[in-house]
C-alpha cells in the first residue's frame, strides 16, 4: 500500500520527502521555538515549504486534470475532483496561510503567534489530505492505477 502511495514514480517519490521536509520544520520550530529570533524569516520558509510541497501534491494526485474535467470533462478525472472537501480545504487553508503571511508583514508583533497558527493550519491540511488518500486507496484503489 505505502509503495503505491509514497514511493510509486518521481512525482510519489518528491512529494514524500517533502511532506517529510514539513512535518520535520514544524517538528523541528516547535521544539526550538524559545530560541528562533527571526520569526519572519521561519514564516516564509514555512510559506515556502507548504507551497512547493502542494505544488507536486497536486502533480502527484493529478489535480489539474480534475480541474479541466470540470470545465469541459475531456480528460479523466484525477483523484480528487475540484469540488470535493479536499480541494476545498486545500485552498482555504491555503489562502488562510498567504492571508497570515502578509499580515506578519505588517504586524511583526505577531509574528510568533501567527507561525504557529499557520503550522497547525499547514499540519491540519497535510493530515487531512494524506488520510484522504489512504481512505480511498483502500475504498477505490483503481483510482490510483489511472494517475
Amino acid at each position: 500500500m505505502f509503495k503505491t502511495l509514497y514511493w510509486e514514480n518521481p512525482h510519489t517519490v518528491l512529494s514524500t520527502l517533502l511532506l517529510g521536509a514539513n512535518i520535520g520544520y514544524l517538528l523541528w520550530a516547535c521544539a526550538k521555538k524559545v530560541y528562533i529570533q527571526r520569526w519572519g524569516w521561519s514564516i516564509l520558509l514555512l510559506i515556502l515549504l507548504h507551497g512547493v510541497f502542494w505544488y507536486f501534491a497536486n502533480i502527484r494526485d493529478g489535480y489539474s486534470n480534475s480541474i479541466v474535467h470540470a470545465i469541459d470533462g475531456s480528460t479523466e478525472m484525477g483523484l480528487f475532483s475540484a469540488n470535493s472537501v479536499q480541494s476545498i480545504v486545500f485552498w482555504l487553508v491555503s489562502i488562510a496561510i498567504w492571508l497570515m503571511g502578509i499580515l506578519a508583514i505588517f504586524k511583526p508583533q505577531v509574528r510568533k503567534p501567527v507561525f504557529f497558527i499557520m503550522a497547525a493550519l499547514s499540519a491540519f491540511s497535510m493530515g487531512f489530505i494524506e488520510a484522504s488518500r489512504i481512505w480511498l486507496y483502500h475504498a477505490a484503489p483503481i483510482r490510483f492505477t489511472l494517475l
